[in-house]
């Protein structure tokens, strides 16, 4: 956590030299690339917008930090996504203007964000409209031609509180919550640029660049803080001069022993043995949940739904999460498995009927917030009853049946104590009913979810091997050595 707010804090210096550099260039300045404008469409031609100068190492650039495995995996993120950071000053009677192009890529957003980083307002791609005589290609029938995409949009962050008919094209950052109460957002406020599974050959930003981003009166007139056009921002490889030291490489590879504490598996009262599935509901709720699942304290039933929901480690208005905490001081393999929701793009699946824009698993490490590994929907290996089944184990202790033809999909579980399974869904279709979205806080997530909640098992190796090939009956095997393990006995 404190990595992530010196990260924000770090970016909000940056907006405010770069920006200043950027507006004192003018247009005699010398950049070290093309001037290019926002966005450019699958043809090439530049999209409309303002045509602003590069700067070498991702100086000036609107945008700060992004997202990195190496050095800012962190705050939860997913494999299969790209965010890049701005903190943006929320100066009186001023507002900022985002001009971009619509990436080619399963989904992109913006978030803004309080001080104890809980998005408070939201636009997903589907809400943004074009500009005049342009195209959203995430709201057609159908995929739309090759020329499609790429087309511009404007968008703007207001810092007020949001009104009751909000404008087309905004986020609103003025305001937070303390509990039901709305209180004004202080002089900063966090956006997060999101950009998930662009098209195959593309980098993350779609194939259109970055949005420019710029502080302006709030009538539009002036131009208080223009910001460079930038392939990728200062933070933290210094606009992509740094090379990757392949951190997260080296962790997931590291083995660990199997039992840290020394003790028979369940000796030690700490980790949950059952290791339900919750939801996230918010930091409150989630150190209710660490207290119990990592410590095994008694924390009385009940108590987290007292607390305030609203997110928490930069989370997305757009996802809703479900979390299994594991320890390995019950087994040195641990599994879930549910049924899978159809996916947009998904394979005889036509667009517009899938559950689900976009799911995911990932093994992630709850004291520093990295993942490990995650399998995306489009990577996941369903059975015959459409249910997905995911292992994770250090290296040395993955099964030798644990492939992907028995329908297995394995993740390392890298150099720590606990496993946080993170199981995500993104913008569910109004009829998908049992979207995490849709479990009340305080309500059982089974009774919603049914056979769509991710069942939770323990395992030891040998259990896992003499079970067979088939994903259903490994699982069946190591439930049963979980249910053991919850009786208090092997």
């Amino acid at each position: 956590m404190d990595k992530t707010i010196n990260l924000v804090r770090a970016a909000g210096l940056a907006l405010l030299l770069g920006a200043a550099l950027a507006g004192c260039a003018g247009s005699d300045a010398a950049p070290t690339g093309e001037t290019q404008s926002a966005g450019g469409g699958a043809s090439g031609e530049p999209a409309s917008g303002p045509a602003r100068d590069q700067y070498p190492f991702g100086v000036a650039c609107g945008w700060q930090a992004a997202s990195n495995i190496d050095t800012a995996n962190i705050a939860f993120p997913d494999e299969s996504a790209k965010y890049w950071v701005a903190l943006v000053p929320m100066l009186p009677e001023t507002r900022l203007r985002i001009d971009g192009a619509y990436p080619q890529a399963r989904y992109f957003s913006y978030n803004v964000y309080d001080p104890i980083l809980r998005p408070t307002d939201a636009l997903a791609d589907r809400e943004i409209a074009p500009a005049a005589g342009g195209l959203n290609s995430f709201v057609q029938t159908r995929r739309p031609a090759a020329d499609a995409w790429g087309d511009p949009y404007t968008a703007y962050v207001e810092f007020t509180g949001q009104p009751e008919a909000p404008s087309p094209n905004t986020l609103y950052a003025g305001e937070t919550s303390l509990g039901p109460l709305p209180v004004p957002q202080p002089a900063l406020t966090a956006l997060i640029y999101r950009v998930y599974i662009p098209d195959e050959g593309l980098e993350f930003d779609g194939g259109v660049g970055l949005p420019i981003l710029t502080l302006e009166t709030r009538d539009g007139d002036i131009e208080l803080l223009p910001t460079a056009d930038c392939v990728e921002p200062l933070l933290p490889t210094l606009g992509d001069t740094v090379p990757s030291l392949g951190f997260n490489d080296v962790l997931e590879d590291t083995d660990f022993i199997d039992d840290p504490f020394l003790a028979r598996p369940g000796t030690v009262p700490i980790g949950d043995p059952e290791s339900d599935s919750r939801v996230f509901y918010g930091l409150p709720s989630t150190v209710v949940n660490v207290l119990r699942g990592v410590f095994g304290l008694p924390v009385p039933a009940g108590v987290e739904t007292a607390l305030p929901a609203g997110g928490g480690f930069l989370s997305n208005i757009h996802n809703a999460y479900s979390t299994n905490l594991f320890s390995r001081t019950y087994g040195n393999i641990v599994m879930i498995r549910a049924k899978a929701p159809t996916f947009r793009e998904q394979l005889g699946v036509p667009l517009g009927s899938e559950q689900m824009r976009y799911w995911s698993v990932c093994q992630n490490d709850l004291p520093t917030q990295r993942y490990v590994g995650c399998v995306a929907d489009y990577q996941a290996h369903l059975d015959d009853e459409g249910y997905f089944t995911m292992m994770v184990s250090d290296t040395a202790d993955r099964p030798v049946n644990a492939v992907a033809d028995n329908d297995i999909d394995w993740m390392p579980w890298g150099p720590y104590v606990d496993a946080l399974l993170i199981y995500r869904h993104m913008l569910p279709a109004a009829g998908f009913a049992q979207a995490i979205h849709n479990v009340p806080q305080g309500t059982p997530p089974v009774e919603i979810m049914g056979e769509y909640l991710p069942q939770p098992a323990y395992c030891l190796r040998e259990i896992v091997e003499s079970a067979g090939p088939g994903a259903a009956d490994v699982f069946a095997a190591c439930r049963a050595y979980t249910e053991s393990l919850s009786r208090g006995g092997l």
